[in-house]
């Protein structure tokens, strides 16, 4: 039961995204309630007392506003890249950006390391295992209901 409840949430979030046109506060916030969605079905998976929970949650929210940064800066570089090449930039203007990349990607290395790092100061090896497995579902789950509402919207 609770697992259809889980289900119909998600396909609402990705039917408002999914929707033409669409609003960037539309978007926003079935963004924001797709990612408390996330929260609790990851403190549910992992089973975890309150005051470890909200911890837990207080860094995921750190962790994902400085990778929505990190990501940010990565995307406007590939943007800058898409305008260097209809400018027909040099090729010392394009290292210029490639080297930004790599470096923002070291950035997001980083980031992700950091935040395991911190997990391990509230998580037990095993609960910090569960979280990583959880997080690949959870991305697994997503996309095959994606790839679900846009197939019944082609039919």
């Amino acid at each position: 039961m609770r697992r259809n409840i889980y289900m119909l949430v998600l396909l609402s979030c990705f039917s408002i995204l999914a929707a033409q046109p669409q609003d960037r506060d539309q978007r926003s916030h079935a963004m924001e309630r797709l990612q408390n969605l996330k929260k609790i079905q990851m403190l549910e998976t992992m089973k975890l007392e309150e005051k470890v929970g909200l911890t837990l949650i207080d860094k995921y929210n750190k962790h994902r506003d400085e990778m929505r940064s990190l990501e940010g800066q990565r995307s406007d570089l590939i943007d800058k890249l898409e305008s260097q090449l209809q400018a027909n930039a040099s090729d010392s203007e394009f290292q210029k950006t490639f080297s930004a990349l790599s470096d923002i990607d070291k950035k997001i290395a980083e980031e992700r390391q950091k935040y395991l790092t911190d997990l391990k100061e509230i998580l037990t090896t095993k609960q910090i295992a569960k979280y990583i497995v959880f997080e690949r579902d959870f991305a697994r789950h997503l996309r095959n209901i994606m790839r679900d509402v846009q197939r019944d919207r082609m039919h």
